[in-house]
């Protein structure tokens, strides 16, 4: 069972973030108004890019191998080889990025992003794996406290960020000071996992370990790549539809619904997918998902119902008094981040079910299908129309998780009839 000092743990990890992230995004607009927040959450998107490749895909799997080593020596070549194969993968990324960067200037930015920031996203991005892979190797060892030490840290970045905005710094000097950051992080982190991750030869293991970290990897590319693409896409369809003002107003109301949505995926995380992975199988894992959807759910309708009644006054603290949006606007995306809530309720029953086929056929219907539909009704884009195509799309995402965790746990339990020993 998960410890209340690392449930504690966990949920400052979650503060931490999303104060660090909120207090950076006041700084924006209050130095470049709503067009500075939204380039920036560009460039932010694409650092995500280059490291979710990694973070969803190997380093889950780092994670979930260490808790089941019992031996230091098998800990060792796991962390080295999740390492090397991590930056692997996002060096890949972040190779195809640079290629691709001018062109990605006109697409996603309309050349209001110079070429060569889109590259030291991608390298920011890059240098995020390292701390990433200790904050990886820590939770397998169920060493939350030591992941808050390291998320104090990390925070240090938008602290120096966000001082850079303050004395006047534009998008070149912000993503610049970001990644001198980072790597001043990394080489810190990188002492401690070399000495960590020192071996000797041991190559039936390493071979072994290696092929189990590999089958991560496709995953972690399907969630990596999906989601932040998304996410570009989306906001640049947006921008050519509406503006790039629009796109800040609402990149501010997404901001806002993350103290609950982030909030969320971390208790479902720590605490439901341990249980929802215990009773799979079993007549408690339907009780398992009721009590998640009870203890999250009620929460969350609240707290976003909260939102959206003062989500004037929210958006102006946060922000400043030019990030308006109707209501109509607001009440769509609370609601909408309700249905994501809620969906993730059935993803993490999928990922207990080790259906990862299932998961990465339902992502094509989260942000990628909100892309699409953003395109197909550009025309009178308003930023209401935008709401209601998010909840739409979260809507199909939640159909579909729920009818696939219905016919994977149909599959379990026709399985342990005929298979019984």
């Amino acid at each position: 069972m998960t410890s209340i000092h690392s449930v504690l743990a966990a949920f400052a990890i979650i503060l931490i973030d999303l104060l660090g992230r909120a207090g950076l995004d006041k700084v924006l607009a209050l130095s470049g108004g709503p067009t500075v927040v939204a380039l920036w959450a560009q460039l932010q998107s694409v650092v995500e890019l280059v490291s979710a490749v990694t973070l969803a895909g190997v380093l889950q799997g780092l994670t979930v191998l260490i808790a089941q080593v019992n031996s230091p020596r098998d800990e060792r070549v796991l962390l080295r080889d999740a390492l090397k194969l991590g930056l692997g993968t996002s060096l890949a990324v972040a190779l195809i990025v640079a290629v691709a960067s001018p062109k990605l200037a006109v697409w996603l930015s309309q050349r209001k992003i110079e070429t060569d920031l889109f590259l030291l996203a991608a390298f920011a991005g890059c240098i995020t794996v390292v701390p990433a892979t200790v904050n990886a190797y820590w939770l397998g060892k169920h060493l939350q406290q030591r992941m808050l030490g390291l998320a104090l840290l990390t925070s240090t970045v938008w602290l120096v960020v966000a001082a850079c905005a303050w004395y006047g710094l534009h998008l070149r000097g912000l993503i610049r000071m970001q990644s001198l950051a980072l790597i001043i992080i990394a080489l810190v982190i990188g002492r401690y996992l070399y000495r960590l991750s020192r071996t000797r030869n041991n190559r039936e293991n390493q071979t072994e370990y290696f092929r189990k970290l590999v089958k991560f990897v496709p995953v972690g590319l399907a969630i990596g790549i999906m989601s932040p693409v998304s996410m570009l896409l989306v906001r640049s369809l947006l921008s050519g539809s509406l503006s790039w003002s629009d796109v800040g107003f609402l990149q501010a109301l997404w901001r806002s619904t993350e103290w609950v949505t982030a909030t969320a995926a971390g208790v479902l995380s720590l605490i439901f997918l341990p249980r929802f992975s215990a009773t799979y199988g079993s007549l408690r894992f339907k009780d398992e998902l009721k009590r998640a959807g009870v203890m999250v759910l009620i929460p969350a309708a609240c707290l976003l119902l909260l939102i959206f009644i003062n989500q004037r006054v929210m958006l102006s603290a946060l922000y400043d008094a030019r990030f308006m949006v109707s209501d109509e606007t607001a009440a769509l995306i609370m609601l909408g981040s309700w249905i994501r809530i809620a969906s993730w309720v059935f993803l993490f029953g999928l990922f207990a079910a080790h259906r990862t086929g299932l998961i990465i056929a339902g992502e094509v219907l989260s942000l990628p299908l909100y892309a699409l539909l953003l395109w197909l009704f550009a025309d009178g884009m308003t930023l209401e129309r935008t709401a209601l195509l998010y909840f739409v799309s979260y809507f199909v995402y939640l159909a579909f998780n729920a009818i696939a965790l219905r016919y994977a746990s149909r599959s379990a339990n026709s399985r342990a009839v005929h298979n019984p020993l």
